[in-house]
């Protein structure tokens, strides 16, 4: 659905079409919460129309400081592969909670075997000495906006950057919270819990779907 239909479904919805008790904006606005909603309720494998992927970055002194460098925000930190151009070889990602283990020398970063961590607003490296790398990651959904659209915002009349399947997730929890907005509890907590239906459905059903790799059979991800 582009902007404009979720619009004038969730008119519908309300028994508003005219925009008499919501305004444009006001359904703009829950239309892109709904929307980080959604982002941050599914499994990230429902939201590969938000892969990105940033090559040939300049590594600084063993590090690279996210807000800087890549084109987007990386959501909940989701930065699932990164590549060592330097090197030519994938670096293995680690908890930063776990860079104390490091220390011992079978498991520190080398040029045949680098490895990155997240902290903050960096992405920190062993070895210092790689200069460029990859990186792939889940970016920050782009949010609706009437006119003017710039930067990470899309026009009214665009799609919604969600898989299709999404769509109606993110107008069902949009719709719950106008009516929360209008006191209307009740109708508010039946389309939130509509939403949340559906989350939790694919969710679920994923384990049991996603593809089988080599090696992988009976493994827990």
């Amino acid at each position: 659905m582009t902007g404009t239909e979720m619009l004038d479904l969730l008119g519908l919805r309300l028994e508003d079409p005219s925009e008499t008790n919501f305004t444009e904006a006001t359904k703009l606005d829950t239309i892109n919460v709904a929307i980080h909603l959604v982002v941050n309720a599914m499994d990230n494998a429902f939201l590969s129309e938000l892969e990105t992927l940033d090559d040939d970055k300049t590594v600084t002194a063993g590090k690279i400081k996210i807000s800087n460098v890549l084109s987007y925000t990386p959501i909940r930190k989701s930065i699932t592969v990164v590549y060592d151009e330097t090197n030519n070889v994938y670096c293995s990602i680690i908890e930063a909670k776990d860079i104390k283990r490091t220390e011992n020398s079978y498991l520190t970063g080398s040029t045949t075997n680098p490895i990155c961590y997240i902290f903050g607003d960096f992405i920190y490296f062993q070895p210092t000495s790689i200069a460029l790398a990859d990186v792939w990651y889940l970016k920050e959904p782009s949010e609706f906006v009437s006119t003017g659209a710039t930067g990470n915002q899309l026009n009214k009349s665009a799609e919604c950057e969600l898989n299709q399947a999404l769509h109606p997730i993110v107008v069902d929890l949009a719709e719950g919270q106008l009516w929360k907005m209008d006191n209307k509890l009740d109708r508010s907590q039946a389309a939130q819990a509509s939403g949340m239906v559906f989350v939790e459905t694919l969710n679920s059903r994923y384990p049991s779907e996603r593809p089988k790799g080599i090696g992988t059979a009976g493994r827990q991800l």
